[in-house]
């Protein structure tokens, strides 16, 4: 996910959801009141055993940071290389007669320890030097 400046949110969920056990949350929106939505995964993941390494940097953002965060709070992945941008937002955006548009921010995302990473970004446990990935074949 390095780079990787967000995208859909769905999109984040849904990846997320992948690597996880049915039931598990991914993630929680609050607003401004404090009400709060929360997304889960609805059905068993395709790969909820194998190692996980998700390679970030302080460009992952937004959506990627919904899938690193779920992956990391749910200890189903190790997060390798540097803390993330911090995008933990939601925004509308609203266009205007004259062709721009005002982005609103309405909400903030939650990780699923309850952790607000806007402006802070996620942590990493380690950089390429410290986490070394398995050798899925070491028989070959």
């Amino acid at each position: 996910l390095r780079d990787n400046a967000g995208g859909y949110f769905r999109a984040g969920v849904d990846t997320a959801a992948l690597f996880l056990p049915a039931g598990k949350p991914i993630v929680y929106v609050v607003n401004k009141d404090g009400l709060q939505d929360s997304f889960s995964s609805s059905a068993e993941g395709l790969d909820t055993r194998s190692p996980v390494y998700v390679l970030v940097n302080g460009n992952t953002a937004s959506a990627s940071e919904i899938l690193t965060g779920a992956l990391k709070d749910l200890g189903r992945a190790k997060i390798v290389g540097e803390k993330t941008f911090g995008k933990g937002v939601v925004q509308t955006v609203t266009p205007l007669f004259d062709g721009s548009a005002v982005a609103s921010t309405i909400a903030r995302y939650e990780t699923p320890n309850h952790e607000d990473i806007n402006k802070k970004g996620i942590d990493v446990d380690g950089t390429e030097k410290d986490i070394a990935c398995p050798d899925p074949y070491p028989n070959l």
